[in-house]
Parts: C-alpha cells; structure tokens; sequence
C-alpha cells in the first residue's frame, strides 16, 4: 500500500472508528482497524466490533492500492498528533509506516486475514434530519442504564418509525424519555423499529453529518445509521422483560406548573450541596407561583430552602421528593426555556415535558419515598 491522505480528514476517521472498539477485546484482530486503498483515489477505514461496525469513506491520493490491518487506539493516538497537512501511508516488513513531514510513525500490522467481515452498507428504511436526531439521541439517553447485564434493554435506545415520525425513547425502569422527530420513509410500509445501545448509537451520532440527512436502518437482524461518507450497523438488544412506561403516563393530572428550566436546575443544584447523604432527596414544592426547593442533610443537620417563580397552572399544593440526578438528568437536556410539570400524587410518576413548538421532549420520573 501506498497512499497519501489529508491529515484531518484521517484523524477524523481513525478516531471515530477507534472509539467504537473494545479497550481490551478477547479476539486481538478486533483491536485493530481496517485500512483499504483502492484504484478510486479513496481510502475506506473501517472497524468491528461485537456490537458495532463503523465503515468511512475519504479522498486520497492513492499510488498502491492495498489493504492493511492496524492496532486502532493508537493509530488514532498518533494521528492525531502529527502537525503536517498530508499523511503518507506505506507498508515495510510488516509494518504500516506513518510519515508526515519530519513525523515518523511504525505500526506493527494485525493478522488481516483474521479480521471480520465488514457489513455492507445497509438499505435504509427512511430518513430524519441529522440536527434533530442527534439532539433526540442525547435526550433519551439520560434514561438508559447499561450496568445491568441482565437486563440489557435498561441500556439501549427504541427506535419506532410509524407514518411521518420518528420516535425516540429509553428507559431503565424507573423513568423514560422520549421524543420524536420528522421521518421521511422511503417507501410505504408498515411501522418498523429497533432497539439499539444507547452508548453505541450516541457514539455513531457524534460522528456523522449533523447538518445534513441521516439515512436509519429499522428492519433486518442490524439496524443501520449513515450519511453520505459513513455508516454504522447496531446489533439489536432483545426486549424481553421490558415492561413500556408509556402505559403510565397520564391522561390528566391533578397538580400543574410551568417553571424556568434554569432557574429550576440552579436551584437544585443548589439543594444538591446539603443533600450528601447514601439516598440523597429533593423536596419540590407546588401549589402557588414559588416553586419551593428544599433539601436536608441528615448526616450534617445541614438545610437548604429555595424559591423558584413559575406558573402555577392547576391543582392543589402537593411536595414531591425526587432523587437530584434522575431529576437533573432530564431537566439539562430538554433544551427549551421553561419546562411543564404535570402530577397526579406524590407517589406516582412525575412527568417533565418541554415548553415550545420546536419540541415534544417529555421525561417521566419516579418520585423517592420522604419517608
């Protein structure tokens, strides 16, 4: 192989694929990554691991064309350092050399043969704004929670594309997130979905075209993500024992308020200085225009009171106790200026839902026991 590729462009693949692969992965060929030069002045890096491939697609000044296997962490690493505008890429003795002006770099090359198959490019189902996806992935991300091996659902994200919307929700038993977004199918068919890994598909997200269309793959044994340079196949996670919290989501509640999302996550973290302790809790107060936020640290004595000015819309007063991450989680994402607070008890699920047309984020949360 003999090739020659514009420096950021390289950095920008490497890395994007590198960070899909496993730190210390069992098989030694799936630390590396795939570099293949072909007659088409272009050079495809790509990547496997068990739950993800990554394939990118960029220009390059292709003398010899060539396929090679390198370790990609590091790769990645010392690519990512040279300063020269253009990368040379050659093979010697065994070893990929990495040359850019006086930077000199040699990789020892992974077994190519050992390597797995690279999936094609998937069909897609339809398409959605890349914006917009990107900013829905990262709200119902809060939701997930991948430590529980048994459960593997609590850390994956659904994807459910029915007639023009693209719906994008996670749980992990005890709240869930949700929004949708447009969706372009790309041809008549019946609603199609898949549930993925919320980290895996967060990753892939980071390293499309945000600003342009995303092309999402819903049907087959992989779903699919990608734009006009990349793709990413998903394995699916298996949905046994997922129970949906959309059925506990309200028809109508008893107590309302609308409440700057800023203010209101100024003042509970203010509350979460007092609230140390092993099961830490904050007191939100509604009924009047002062939303009160309270905390105490019974391990100190410490007490912290606040007020926030909103809106009360309906409803008696009512004083729920929250757990502040699961709370805080869903408040930093909703991504408008004033957020909707709907309950029905103190010990019923608390629903957040933006404020504003240009979203229809909504968090369900559980409330903490005071007791």
């Amino acid at each position: 192989m003999k090739v020659r590729v514009p420096r950021r462009a390289l950095a920008d693949a490497t890395s994007w694929s590198a960070s899909h692969l496993a730190p210390k992965p069992t098989v030694p060929a799936r630390a590396g990554i795939l570099l293949e030069a072909t007659d088409g002045d272009q050079l495809t890096v790509a990547g496997v691991d068990w739950d993800v491939t990554t394939h990118n697609t960029i220009d390059a000044d292709v003398h010899e064309p060539g396929r090679i296997v390198i370790p990609g962490r590091l790769a990645a690493q010392v690519i990512s350092t040279y300063r020269d505008d253009l990368i040379d890429i050659t093979t010697d003795a065994g070893r990929a050399v990495l040359t850019a002006g006086r930077d000199r770099f040699m990789l020892t090359m992974l077994p190519e043969a050992e390597y797995p198959a690279i999936a094609e490019r998937p069909t897609p189902d339809g398409t959605v704004d890349g914006a917009h996806f990107s900013e829905a992935v990262r709200q119902a991300a809060v939701a997930t929670d991948p430590t529980v091996a048994a459960e593997p659902w609590r850390g994956g994200i659904q994807l459910t594309a029915e007639d023009d919307r693209l719906t994008v929700w996670a749980t992990d038993r005890y709240r869930m997130a949700e929004r949708s977004v447009p969706w372009t199918p790309t041809s008549d068919g019946d609603r199609a979905g898949a549930l993925v890994p919320a980290r895996s598909l967060a990753d892939a997200v980071k390293g499309m075209n945000a600003d342009g269309k995303l092309h999402l793959t819903l049907t087959g044994k992989t779903a699919g993500l990608a734009d006009d340079t990349r793709y990413t196949t998903l394995v699916r996670i298996d949905e046994h024992g997922r129970k949906d919290p959309h059925q506990y989501l309200p028809d109508e509640f008893v107590t309302e308020a609308i409440i700057p999302v800023d203010q209101l996550v100024a003042a509970v973290k203010r509350a979460c200085l007092v609230a140390t302790d092993r099961k830490p809790k904050i007191l939100v107060g509604f009924g009047s225009d002062e939303i009160s936020v309270r905390a105490a640290g019974e391990d100190t004595g410490a007490v912290a009171m606040d007020v926030v000015d909103g809106q009360h819309l309906n409803g008696p007063a009512m004083q729920v106790a929250f757990g502040p991450t699961n709370l805080l989680d869903g408040l930093q994402v909703i991504a408008t200026s004033e957020v909707r607070i709907g309950l029905t008890s103190n010990v019923k699920p608390a629903l957040l839902h933006a404020v504003g047309d240009e979203s229809d984020y909504r968090y369900l949360v559980m409330p903490v026991r005071l007791a």
